[in-house]
């Protein structure tokens, strides 16, 4: 998979913690001031299922369980999902402070790559 961030983000890499804590909402503001819109796969899609067991460290299930209590207690909500690379791509373009992950395969000239020290 590669993380992508809008083609505007001044940022070249950032470490796997980093980027979890974006995805669980912990981190808000990039290093360079904009707000961290964190943009998902929909739950049943595989790459989801893949971000979710290699950069979160839990299943797609254990983390909507985190929702639900970051929701009830936080009252902060999961990043938006989507169903497809195009969809992805077409938001994380529009939005500043987007970031998200595509298949190689899906990668388009809207968004870039972003890298990440520590995927395993």
């Amino acid at each position: 998979m590669v993380i992508v961030v809008n083609t505007a983000n001044p940022a070249q890499s950032m470490t796997v913690a980093e980027l979890r804590r974006m995805f669980m909402k912990q981190s808000r503001l990039w290093p360079h001031g904009e707000s961290v819109v964190p943009v998902d796969w929909d739950a049943t899609s595989p790459v989801r299922q893949e971000f979710s067991r290699r950069v979160l460290g839990r299943s797609v299930r254990e983390m909507a369980e985190f929702w639900v209590q970051q929701s009830i207690t936080q009252g902060i909500a999961p990043p938006s999902t989507f169903r497809s690379g195009l969809a992805i791509s077409r938001v994380v373009a529009s939005v500043p402070g987007a970031i998200s992950y595509l298949p190689p395969d899906a990668m388009t000239d809207s968004v870039k790559p972003i890298k990440v020290q520590g995927i395993p």
